[in-house]
């Protein structure tokens, strides 16, 4: 294999009912595309190692090769297909027995099949529910339950345990310690 030989770019993919996510994961100048009924070739040169990429793609099923969008993100090329026929998930997205090496499944793109309802994100069902506790409304929180005038024990002065100069406190010498352990006898 010569070092100008095209080599297939690393992709990842994900699919919705009625479209598919395909992302080319390196940026690249000189991009060619091109779109059929059942299939992709992409062809582009890496703008970091100026090294040749190259792919064809042979699609499980049949899209529409007309309502392909680009979205070039400079580190990444996103094509959004539409699927010729909204359905079921395609379990792959190729035709191809084995799976190749360079495509792999974009599982944050993915939607799972039965899930009709859009989801909101965590973070904005978190916010909703401080909102349901009264956080973050226009009132100021109560803090009259804390009682600073009452001592607790964590509250009693520390006795010194060194007398300035650095040696420990002779008047108070540590207990010796004693050996609790018993010797059996055979």
């Amino acid at each position: 294999m010569s070092p100008d030989a095209a080599v297939p770019p690393p992709v990842s993919w994900a699919q919705q009912s009625d479209l598919l996510y395909v992302t080319v994961n390196v940026e690249c100048k000189d991009v060619d595309y091109k779109f059929t009924e059942n299939s992709m070739h992409f062809k582009g040169v890496s703008v970091l190692e100026n090294k040749p990429y190259e792919v064809t793609l042979n699609f499980l099923r049949n899209i529409n090769p007309d309502k392909v969008t680009l979205l070039n993100s400079k580190r990444s090329l996103e094509f959004k297909i539409y699927k010729a026929e909204t359905g079921p998930f395609w379990p792959t997205l190729t035709n191809d027995k084995k799976k190749p090496h360079f495509l792999k499944v974009d599982f944050n793109k993915w939607k799972d099949d039965d899930s009709d309802q859009e989801q909101e994100p965590e973070s904005m069902d978190l916010l909703n529910k401080l909102v349901d506790m009264g956080v973050g409304k226009d009132e100021k929180p109560s803090f009259d339950d804390f009682d600073d005038e009452e001592e607790d024990s964590d509250d009693e002065n520390i006795p010194n345990l060194t007398d300035g100069s650095g040696d420990s406190n002779k008047d108070n010498p540590a207990p010796a310690e004693t050996d609790t352990t018993t010797e059996q006898k055979n």
